[in-house]
């Protein structure tokens, strides 16, 4: 997709960052390895937790609250705020979700798996991708087509580089 403004476009890409690894673990909780719970050693399954945890403690939170405090409120002041009101509520069940994941991700990290935790992090990891890739649709298909006729060009610029600071 193509985006005028420069905050759109930084969105999108995170979006293709979380796509990509909500791929990776959805693969991971449903694909054929899906059924045997790993062993602590997996090098692969250490890095997509690694990308997991990061992504959650990081990256998800920054993405949030920079919409909840920049992007929203200005939709809001247009009188434009079913969307906002929408994917504040998505940001909450996502944090949620989150609270219930890391843990059990910064453990098993550690520790590696049991049966129970494996499949309880598989069931969190499914509901993880589900609810991120809705979410994401929402936000390419209503969020960032707004901003191109929200922001002016001075504004972009400024919120682009609080976004890239943050």
């Amino acid at each position: 997709m193509h985006f005028a403004t420069q905050v759109a476009r930084l969105l999108h890409d995170e979006h293709l960052k979380t796509i990509a690894l909500t791929n990776r673990l959805e693969e991971l909780a449903a694909g054929r390895r899906a059924r045997k719970t790993p062993a602590a050693d997996d090098t692969d399954l250490r890095g997509i937790l690694d990308d997991l945890i990061v992504s959650l403690e990081q990256e998800t939170e920054h993405h949030f609250a920079f919409e909840e405090e920049n992007i929203f409120p200005r939709l809001e002041a247009l009188g434009d705020g079913m969307i906002s009101q929408i994917l504040r509520h998505e940001h909450q069940l996502i944090r949620e979700l989150a609270g219930d994941l890391l843990p059990l991700a910064r453990q098993s990290r550690r520790d590696g798996f049991d049966d129970e935790a494996w499949r309880r992090f598989r069931q969190l990891v499914l509901e993880l991708v589900e609810r991120q890739i809705a979410h994401i649709q929402k936000e390419e298909m209503g969020l960032l087509p707004a901003l191109d006729g929200l922001l002016e060009e001075t504004q972009d610029g400024e919120l682009a580089m609080l976004y890239v600071q943050g």
